[in-house]
């Protein structure tokens, strides 16, 4: 399986994970922008056992962002890099600290009901006002 490695800004923190995500897709909702400081957050999820810290796991700080979800960042540069679900294991992984190119690519759109008044949505993906049932 090829695998794909990750970065922060500054290189303190260093991933691998398989390039075989078990979604790929785009979260418009309030907290992944101001994590992202962006308009929405490119997230990709798998099984956090997979992700192997390379390099800087004392780089990671960690911040108790609800009962169930835990964000990863880098204590030096700030860059956002997952966030974690407890209950589940799984990690959502920032798509913008891909140093290499997945084979996958974002499938949906969920939270677009409180996604950026700013930002169009310019691709046919699926939209979801929230998140899609399951």
């Amino acid at each position: 399986m090829k695998m794909l490695h990750a970065s922060c800004l500054c290189g303190a923190v260093k991933l691998r994970l398989p390039d075989s995500f078990d979604y790929m897709g785009n979260c418009h909702c309030g907290e992944c922008r101001k994590f992202s400081g962006s308009d929405y957050a490119s997230v990709g999820g798998l099984d956090g056992d997979k992700v192997e810290v390379m390099q800087g796991g004392d780089a990671i700080a960690r911040f108790q962002k609800s009962e169930e979800t835990r964000l990863a960042f880098c204590r030096h540069c700030g860059s956002s890099l997952f966030s974690q679900k407890l209950s589940s294991g799984k990690i959502n992984l920032r798509l913008g600290i891909l140093d290499d190119v997945p084979s996958q690519q974002p499938g949906f759109h969920i939270f677009v009901g409180s996604k950026a008044p700013w930002h169009r949505i310019g691709d046919d993906c699926p939209q979801f006002e929230t998140r899609p049932s399951v």
